[in-house]
């Protein structure tokens, strides 16, 4: 894999990932589009060392230069990989989440503040995905918290990722933002089942 997108992640945890790729460390800032075009003017030499090149909050730039930036991450220079951050999923492109490997958090520990809370948002998810579409819709109306709506929706999103499964994943995303923004919470996963389950 050379290019991965890590979630709330600070840049003693960026380094300290690509310490273990074995890789220097190169900032460069993506926000406009001729930010790409500096960018290619850089990535178009060889590099004789393995080398990451951190992009940081890349939910923050446009359409457009993350439109962009696409052909740097389906065609990787040798000994070149991209880290790119973000705070959520949800403000990422779907096109960006689908060429790069997740992590949610670089610190296992940090994936969630109660392992117990994880364990059983897993099993839920497992579950969830077993359901035919009635048993998917009366298991959606039993979530009334948005917290456990929100983790449900986002460990829906990497087990597409992991499955390399991006049909229907822009409405996952749409609800994630939806429900972040106060959206209400069982409209919201209504919602999502009549668009990607049905």
């Amino acid at each position: 894999m050379h290019a991965f997108l890590i979630l709330k992640s600070s840049k003693s945890d960026i380094e300290e990932f690509a310490k273990k790729e074995n890789a220097k460390v190169y900032y460069f800032a993506l926000q406009k589009i001729e930010d790409c075009r500096n960018l290619k003017k850089i990535t178009k030499y060889s590099f004789s060392e393995k080398t990451a090149i951190v992009i940081e909050s890349i939910d923050t730039a446009t359409v457009e230069t993350v439109n962009s930036f696409l052909k740097n991450l389906e065609e990787p220079n040798k000994n070149l990989i991209y880290i790119l951050t973000a705070k959520s999923l949800d403000g990422v492109l779907p096109t960006i989440i689908s060429r790069c490997q997740i992590i949610k958090n670089i610190r296992e520990n940090i994936i969630n503040n109660n392992d117990d809370d994880l364990n059983d948002i897993n099993l839920k998810l497992e579950e969830f995905l077993k359901m035919g579409i009635d048993n998917k819709f009366l298991f959606m109306e039993k979530i009334k918290d948005r917290g456990e709506a929100i983790l449900l929706i986002e460990n829906l999103i990497l087990n597409k990722h992991r499955e390399k499964d991006f049909k229907n994943l822009e409405n996952y995303l749409e609800t994630l933002k939806n429900l972040k923004a106060n959206g209400n919470v069982s409209l919201q996963l209504t919602n999502l089942l009549i668009t990607s389950f049905s």
